[in-house]
């Protein structure tokens, strides 16, 4: 069933405008994320703000498809597609679980398009480009989940997303804290990409990358997990 759920998502691919944007993104802001960061390089060749741009780049990436798919669950609330799949032999979580599988698929493409167009992390080996690109994916869900979780029509998720938003800033809040008190900021889901990043970047910091690497993930797991659950006793799915 998963297998024909995700065949016609990927059939709207080519039909639905969302989806053509899903497409298109990465190329057109992995080229405007090279011109943005190599024109601060050159014109502040000797600050680290080129890479932190990037670094900010990448996270929204994986925000942005986390909000867009969490507006594609509201209109099909909205229309009352979740309810009518309840009655046929689809599984509305299956269903729900799709949409996000593909945000994240492209989210994830998007942020590794971005981290080699930018080039922001030469010394970087391909582990560490996966790694990065996978924790700014996986925050997809989760942000897809706090905004359906929390509202009941695409007004309430409009001021919802607002709201989450301001945890796009906590990445580079990280920059500026130091010790123990940084990870506080870890409830961001994407501020674990942040964190992966910033310790390439700043030879000062310490941290084990696999480790910021499996607690990122097992994370936004649990994160996601709490919030389907939250979600889907809201949408009585």
């Amino acid at each position: 069933m998963f297998k024909i759920i995700l065949k016609a998502e990927l059939k709207n691919i080519l039909r639905d405008r969302l989806y053509l944007f899903f497409v298109l993104y990465p190329i057109v802001f992995g080229t405007g994320g090279y011109f943005l960061v190599e024109w601060i390089n050159n014109t502040y060749p000797t600050s680290p703000w080129g890479a932190i741009t990037a670094m900010m780049l990448i996270v929204i990436t994986g925000f942005i498809f986390g909000a867009l798919i969490a507006f594609t669950l509201l209109d099909d609330k909205d229309d009352k597609v979740l309810m009518s799949l309840k009655i046929t032999p689809i599984s509305v979580k299956q269903y729900v679980n799709v949409k996000i599988f593909v945000g994240m698929i492209f989210g994830f493409i998007a942020s590794l398009i971005l981290i080699l167009a930018t080039n922001f992390l030469p010394d970087a080996n391909i582990f560490i480009i996966l790694g990065v690109a996978i924790l700014a994916a996986v925050q997809v869900p989760s942000i897809a989940l706090i905004v359906n979780s929390f509202s009941d029509n695409k007004v309430e998720g409009f001021v919802y997303m607002k709201l989450s938003g301001m945890i796009i800033m906590f990445p580079l809040i990280g920059f500026l804290v130091t010790g123990w008190a940084q990870y506080l900021l870890g409830v961001a889901p994407g501020y674990w990409a942040g964190r992966l990043i910033e310790i390439q970047l700043l030879p000062t910091e310490n941290g084990s990358n696999i480790l910021i690497f499996l607690i990122g993930i097992l994370y936004n797991l649990l994160a996601t997990w709490l919030l389907m659950k939250l979600f889907t006793k809201k949408a009585s799915l």
